[in-house]
């Protein structure tokens, strides 16, 4: 309808302010179809079975649907992988896993994980045969692992694989998990799937709200990927991740002594000594708003709330309405928000564990050169 004074054109003001109201209506009857109606007392959102990963609207929205797992598609080709990795029946681009890979094990960044981050809830992505996964439940985390290696499922360490354990191919399709979850553990996996699979493991990392990544700037097998920290920093950004530089540099640095400390140098379950420099050289933290805004992730950052006192550039705090200093006016902290409780008996639990699995480190010739 439209009103013509002076020569001019006019919109009446009452039919204005309707089309904004109507248009307003529209619009969040779309964000309730892309996100859903989350209850701040659970992770799970409404959902609805699918293969496909359809959020044209909000591409960085949280998937809704229960995705499908797709099994890697056997083969009965020989392949050589030059008895360094599994892979038996797997195609080609599988199979990258070994019997175990002390790289990517550091008991110190797990930790940090937990009593720093307050990482509750995790979801192991490329997990081969489940040893960090291993770590992550034996140390009281809810988690999921996913991996596209069927003869890495057949010999897995998983306590239960059934339920904690995911068999996807990301050459297929994509999948993520019904809920969201604190945190994705991924590392030597990005190197492996070429960037015209991205969309199918996004979905995966979108369900996260940190996302621990590591890269490569070596060969390998199936290395189809292989590029420095920028550019890797550049493309999930780009695909809505946003850098966490600061907790990048403070968990490799942690790594880096936990590697180099040779005064207290601990060793691996088959014997080899502590190093993992795919997480002192090639990590890279990512933070997800979409999951950390959520009210059942605001547990995420732990740090003591009440002061205690402040001298010399350094702040001490405590625990509110706990101790003999504590004020009668603190509130106390819901448990929820405090991290996992952390034991020795934990730690070698999962030790004796993964031992029993895999073979005794066996020195080669060129360390034994390098040690005399």
């Amino acid at each position: 309808m439209v009103f013509i004074r002076n020569g001019r054109s006019q919109t009446p003001r009452g039919w204005f302010y309707a089309t904004i109201l109507l248009s307003v209506v529209i619009l969040y009857q779309q964000s309730i179809t892309i996100i859903g109606e989350y209850d701040e007392n659970t992770s799970t959102i409404p959902v609805t079975t699918t293969t496909q990963y359809n959020n044209n609207n909000n591409p960085l929205a949280i998937p809704m649907e229960k995705a499908v797992a797709l099994p890697s598609v056997q083969t009965e080709e020989s392949i050589n992988r030059k008895n360094l990795y599994g892979g038996k029946g797997d195609k080609k681009h599988l199979g990258g896993f070994t019997d175990i890979d002390t790289a990517g094990i550091s008991p110190r960044a797990w930790k940090w994980m937990i009593t720093t981050l307050n990482i509750q809830s995790i979801i192991d992505v490329g997990c081969g045969r489940g040893i960090s996964t291993t770590w992550f439940l034996m140390h009281g985390m809810d988690t999921l692992c996913v991996e596209g290696s069927h003869d890495a499922k057949e010999n897995t360490m998983l306590p239960d694989p059934d339920t904690q354990m995911i068999e996807h191919d990301f050459s297929r399709g994509p999948w993520w998990p019904e809920k969201t979850y604190d945190a994705v553990w991924c590392v030597e996996f990005l190197e492996h799937v070429g960037r015209n699979f991205h969309k199918n493991y996004l979905p995966t990392f979108r369900k996260a709200g940190l996302i621990f990544v590591t890269h490569s700037i070596n060969g390998g097998w199936h290395h189809v990927e292989v590029h420095r920290m920028g550019w890797w920093k550049t493309k999930m950004e780009l695909y809505g991740f946003r850098y966490l530089p600061e907790l990048t540099m403070e968990l490799r640095s942690l790594v880096w002594n936990e590697t180099n400390d040779y005064a207290n140098k601990g060793v691996a379950p088959n014997g080899k000594p502590i190093g993992a420099p795919h997480i002192h050289a090639n990590m890279l933290i990512f933070y997800n708003p979409m999951v950390t805004a959520l009210p059942q992730h605001h547990h995420l950052y732990y740090e003591p709330g009440c002061f205690v006192s402040r001298g010399k550039g350094i702040l001490t705090q405590r625990d509110c309405g706990i101790g003999p200093i504590a004020n009668p006016e603190e509130t106390l902290l819901p448990d929820e928000f405090k991290p996992i409780q952390l034991t020795k008996e934990q730690d070698v639990r999962w030790f004796e564990w993964v031992k029993a699995r895999v073979k005794p480190y066996q020195q080669e010739e060129t360390e034994k050169k390098v040690v005399a």
